[in-house]
């Protein structure tokens, strides 16, 4: 009947809650030797020669606690495992609306077979002149109606 499982069960899975970390404070730059060199004369004249001038690199951020690092990575495989599930949902969904697209179509084949047999039935009666055929015909020709009502539900077909 159909190759697709019926329902995917849906694993929830529960994000792990941070543990408070210790604030480091940031340690304060190291200090610059004086003004004054060692050596010889500059230039003379106390200014900078008009050479490439080095920038300081920008100080780094300090890098998170281990506890925190791990919270994240946690975190963020819960949310990956989260978005997983919801993927394989959609998947599972999508199967079923083309299985039932399938059987949707399948069963308008049937219908417009009916159709023409109840039409071919119909000529057949408009062609009886006898009364005894045409009561016969009255009786026969009434058709089974499905006995199986079809459920649309309202969050499939927008209702």
């Amino acid at each position: 009947m159909s190759e697709t499982p019926d329902a995917f069960p849906m694993e929830t899975v529960e994000a792990p809650t941070p543990e408070p970390y210790e604030v480091v404070p940031e340690a304060a730059p190291a200090r610059k030797a004086s003004g004054r060199r060692t050596g010889g004369r500059a230039s003379g004249n106390g200014r900078r020669s008009s050479g490439p001038r080095s920038r300081r690199a920008p100080a780094r951020a300090p890098e998170a606690p281990p506890a925190a690092a791990d919270a994240a990575g946690s975190l963020a495989a819960a949310l990956r495992g989260l978005v997983t599930g919801i993927d394989e949902e959609v998947a599972a969904i999508t199967a079923l609306s083309e299985e039932i697209d399938d059987h949707v179509s399948a069963l308008n084949d049937l219908r417009a077979q009916a159709t023409e047999r109840l039409l071919h039935l119909d000529e057949l009666r408009a062609a009886a002149e006898d009364v005894n055929l045409s009561a016969f015909l009255d009786t026969t020709i009434a058709p089974q109606l499905p006995q199986i009502e079809e459920e649309f539900p309202d969050r499939i077909y927008g209702g």
